[in-house]
């Protein structure tokens, strides 16, 4: 196991908990992989080569209190996201995104991959067939099937997961590449 003082983006393993012996603690980290988003950086514990000849890390589990952090906007008014977790490699994605009442993506689009969403507040539109997500709805838009455009009739936050990258080109609606992971 790499020194987390000694690599930049490390980050100390947590006091081992009680009834699990030093042995087990040390070595309970994942396989080499490169995940990125808050959960991530706060758990990436140890160096693990390389992948596909980019940096590769080892990680234990972690348990993120959304609350605490920051929501982060898009360069689409009206959206913002917290970056909860990514697979670097293959682009799957969690986060949580939140429309201003009255924002929305403007134009119809597909996804290189199946996009989940869980309405976890407020109300948010499909405009053309009028699939309404409220509190508690889960919608899933397959690979390739186009959908939207979208309009928040309230403010609202979906927890949203990609099991593969988010499109096959950036939209146009996005000016900053990251927009689109």
């Amino acid at each position: 196991m790499t020194d987390a003082a000694a690599t930049p983006g490390l980050v100390p393993a947590p006091p081992r908990p009680e009834g699990i012996d030093e042995a087990e603690w040390a070595s309970n980290l994942s396989d080499p992989a490169r995940y990125g988003g808050v959960a991530a950086d706060r758990s990436r514990e140890a160096a693990g080569g390389t992948l596909d000849g980019e940096a590769a890390f080892r990680f234990r589990e972690i348990l993120v209190h959304t609350g605490d952090l920051e929501w982060i906007d898009k360069t689409l008014a009206g959206l913002t996201h917290k970056a909860l977790w990514r697979n670097d490699e293959t682009g799957a994605s969690i986060s949580l995104v939140r429309f201003a009442a009255g924002s929305g993506i403007p134009l119809r689009h597909s996804h290189a991959s199946n996009q989940f969403m869980f309405c976890l507040s407020g109300r948010y539109t499909y405009v053309p067939t009028g699939l309404t997500l409220e509190p508690g709805s889960f919608y899933w838009n397959p690979k390739g099937c186009l959908h939207g455009p979208t309009r928040a009739d309230a403010d609202t936050v979906l927890l949203e997961i990609y099991d593969g990258p988010h499109y096959p080109t950036q939209p146009e609606w996005y000016s900053d590449p990251t927009d689109a992971h």
